[in-house]
């Protein structure tokens, strides 16, 4: 007697401690659930880590603080509104808000703050200047120089000049203006980011929050006072208003862990729907069904708790299709050994009898079928995507452990009160067609090969296209409210609708940290003059030289700050202007002195800028968090849509003494493709090989083997072609359905070999095992399409291409593979 056979005798004949055991294994799983599961929303882990330009994505992701902004978008699409009156009063109610750490809706050079704020900015900036250039600079502020320059600006104001009055307001000591002069080649002083539309239909306002954490629960409380906020400004706002859209990472995290639960509740609530009622439909029996349910239940707390502990920094969102899937999978093995428990308990069998037959009879196959279906979903694994490879592992794991529950446990709920059954019209009607394929199996069995065969000529043939979805918003849920804004505020505002490559430098100090970004300021700037590329954006201004800090201080010290204090006031008096009205200057003063005197505090921009500074918009979009990390912003001239021209434009970029790891969406989706194309032959590859060096222990014999591997080839064609005809498109990860179908779908196979192989009359022996295949391949299929009804993309197109795969290798498993083996005889 066979393992399986003893387990199944033994928990039939202990029915109240099996009952005892299974309520405090499900008790404890919810418990550990309950108490450590985590769940990570961050669509960046659906990623292949191995990828540089991913890992740096990442970085930026996590590392500037642009991971806790918030980007709104005043978009009046009929162009008729007063957007600029709109803006100034939102930003203004903005600033109010407990959330809002600072808030960026105009230029800092328009604002009162950013103008004052700018001489405070100028201090770092001038000790970075060449020694000879800070030398010449310093100079102004000599006594008799000051006099000189406040003298000649008051004569240039009296002849009329507005330029001169704008340039005393803007730079009193004249230092302001030598030391932004690096800042030309960087980026410019409007912030670099545009914030309103050249159309005048858009106007863009960015709000630093206070969030602490990136976690979902966290995002969600932000995004709850972020909706609060808009009611309660539309209520105060009187006449026609814009639409206000928001985008950002906690936006896109609020919304997608919110949608999770949407997902959840759905998916699983539409598998069970449609499992139930096909298994209705078939055997008009409501407590197997139950047991059935309540066998996979226990198997989805055991795989999500397994979980818990194998990943513990979280379960990735795509993770919530373990209970639809393992629904959908698990329940074939109940429908298979129940079909065989009721034919024996029809026949006169007593429980424990018709138990232990079913499992010696199906056993086998049954742990065959799981090894196949847990190979496929395993070797996910090797899909090098952390959400999928998580998935994978936990549905390993559910459907190993659903079949060891469902030939044991399924027999002590479904009880001994069976009562043999009335009028089967599905039993008679399978019955009815393998009747016939005895009689005649050759008929269907060419014309099924001919319909497959004409379908895979389809597939490969240049008639009709299999559409691939590269680009980023395949990966987002469907109708994302972020991100609809962050396409709209690219649309209105990219450059020429080019995206942006990204360019980040992890320098081990400072002195490495200036010498990359010279090194790749002067390499970009010869790229942009010979036309490689069409404009960049880089911190080099900002990347402060420890040799030139020291050599600056030192001539720092040399400076009289009481004589020219002195000097500078007393111009101002005797041109007729206030004092009072120069705090910017005199604050200048202050910090040039401190700096003289051995304080660097000034030179810190972190430390000098006020929390609420406009300014810092500017800088921490390019200078991280993290010491000595830096980005760029490079606009190729035009936005990458190849290897090749990724490899190009990271042949302009790189360069001796520059070790930028280069990044952002077009070019991750540059790397993706080919590792989804070359992930989808690969994984197919191994699964085809599984499946040979399994199924030659099972059949140990050559014919049936292939008959069966040209039937998935064959359903694998047909999978094609129904892309082809349904439009359904491929993308980054639904390639992925190709190897779970040639999982799932051999085990049809192993099943008609067992049923074909049954001892006693084939009128009743091989329908009882054809009808619960066909019940299993339709509610596998109902499970995997029932993700469909997910909003994460990338799981709803997951299980829809699996869902048409299985269809088409049921399909050929009833009309090709039977007729085929009853036709030879295989046994």
């Amino acid at each position: 007697m066979s393992l399986e056979t003893r387990f199944a005798r033994f928990t039939v004949r202990r029915p109240r401690w099996t009952v005892f055991a299974v309520v405090a294994f499900a008790v404890a799983c919810a418990f550990l659930i309950k108490e450590r599961i985590a769940v990570d929303t961050d669509i960046l882990n659906l990623l292949p880590q191995r990828f540089d330009s991913v890992r740096s994505l990442k970085v930026y992701d996590r590392e500037f603080t642009q991971a806790r902004e918030l980007t709104f978008a005043l978009w009046d699409e009929s162009g008729s509104l007063d957007l600029d009156a709109f803006t100034e009063q939102f930003g203004d109610a903005l600033r109010k808000e407990p959330w809002a750490k600072r808030v960026l809706d105009r230029s800092p050079m328009d604002s009162t703050e950013g103008t004052r704020e700018i001489q405070t900015l100028a201090v770092p900036l001038l000790l970075n200047l060449e020694p000879t250039a800070f030398s010449e600079a310093i100079g102004l502020l000599q006594p008799q120089a000051l006099t000189q320059r406040l003298a000649k600006k008051r004569a240039e104001i009296e002849a009329g000049s507005p330029k001169a009055e704008m340039e005393l307001n803007f730079d009193p000591l004249g230092l302001v203006v030598p030391a932004l002069k690096p800042l030309s080649g960087s980026f410019s002083l409007d912030g670099s980011r545009p914030l309103v539309s050249t159309d005048g239909t858009l106007r863009v306002v960015v709000v630093a929050t206070n969030q602490r954490g990136l976690d979902a629960l966290t995002c969600q409380e932000i995004m709850r006072q972020v909706e609060g906020f808009k009611t309660r400004f539309a209520a105060t706002w009187s006449g026609p208003a814009p639409q206000v859209l928001v985008t950002g990472r906690t936006a896109y995290v609020g919304e997608m862990s919110l949608g999770m639960k949407h997902d959840i509740v759905w998916t699983v609530i539409g598998s069970v729907v449609l499992v139930a009622g096909v298994f209705y439909f078939g055997f008009r029996r409501l407590r197997p069904l139950l047991a059935i349910l309540g066998v996979l239940l226990l198997c989805c707390l055991a795989a999500v708790m397994a979980g818990t502990f194998a990943f513990p920094n979280g379960l990735n969102v795509v993770t919530m299709g373990l209970c639809s899937i393992l629904v959908g999978l698990g329940v074939d093995f109940g429908m298979l050994l129940y079909g065989t428990y009721q034919t024996g308990r029809n026949s006169g069998e007593d429980h424990e009898t018709a138990s232990v037959n079913s499992v010696k009879l199906l056993g086998r196959g049954i742990l065959f079928g799981s090894a196949t279906t847990a190979v496929a979903f395993v070797s996910l694994v090797l899909s090098e995507s952390p959400g999928f490879a998580q998935l994978g592992v936990l549905i390993a794991i559910g459907i190993v452990l659903a079949a060891v529950l469902m030939m044991s446990v399924f027999y002590v709920l479904v009880g001994r009160g069976h009562v043999p059954g009335g009028h089967d019209f599905l039993f008679e009607a399978t019955q009815s067609y393998c009747d016939r394929l005895f009689r005649s199996p050759k008929p269907v069995m060419a014309v099924t090969a001919a319909a497959l065969v004409l379908l895979t000529l389809f597939a490969c043939l240049p008639v009709g296209t299999v559409r691939f979805e590269a680009n980023p918003q395949s990966l987002e849920p469907a109708n994302s409210k972020a991100g609809f804004a962050l396409r709209k505020i690219k649309e209105k505002l990219s450059s020429g609708g080019v995206e942006p490559v990204l360019a980040i430098i992890k320098a081990k100090d400072a002195r490495d940290f200036h010498a990359q970004w010279t090194a790749a300021q002067q390499r970009w700037q010869a790229a942009k003059e010979r036309g490689e590329i069409r404009n960049f954006s880089t911190p080099a201004a900002f990347a402060l030289s420890p040799e030139r800090l020291d050599a600056n201080l030192a001539q720092l010290a040399s400076v009289d700050f009481a004589a020219t204090r002195q000097a500078f006031t007393k111009a101002l008096e005797q041109g007729g202007f206030d004092p009072a009205s120069f705090g910017g200057a005199f604050s200048m003063l202050d910090a040039l002195s401190a700096l003289a005197h051995g304080d660097r505090t000034p030179a810190d921009w972190r430390a000098a800028l006020p929390e609420r500074s406009i300014w810092r918009f500017v800088l921490e979009r390019f200078l991280s968090t993290t010491p000595n990390v830096g980005a760029a912003y490079i606009t190729p001239n035009k936005t990458i849509a190849s290897a090749q021209e990724q490899q190009a434009v990271r042949k302009v970029l790189e360069g001796p003494g520059i070790d930028a790891h280069l990044t952002g969406w077009s070019y991750v989706m540059a790397d993706l493709v080919p590792w989804s194309k070359s992930k989808l032959m690969e994984l197919s590859f191994v699964m085809v090989l599984f499946n040979i060096a399994l199924l030659v222990l099972l059949y140990r014999a050559v014919g049936p083997l292939l008959v069966l591997m040209i039937s998935l080839a064959l359903s694998i064609g047909a999978m094609i072609a129904g892309l082809k005809i349904t439009g359904l498109s491929l993308n980054l990860f639904n390639v992925l359905a190709f190897p779970l179908v040639l999982g799932v779908g051999v085990d049809y196979g192993i099943y008609i070999v067992l049923a074909v192989r049954q001892r006693g009359h084939h009128t009743r022996a091989l329908p009882s095992i054809v009808k619960p295949v066909i019940l299993s391949g339709l509610t596998t299929t109902a499970g995997f399409a029932s993700l469909g009804l997910a909003n994460n993309p990338a799981l709803s197109s997951l299980g829809l291409v699996c869902a048409l795969g299985v269809g088409c290798c049921l399909f050929s498993t009833l009309f090709l593979i039977l007729p085929a083996y009853l036709w030879k005889g295989y046994k």
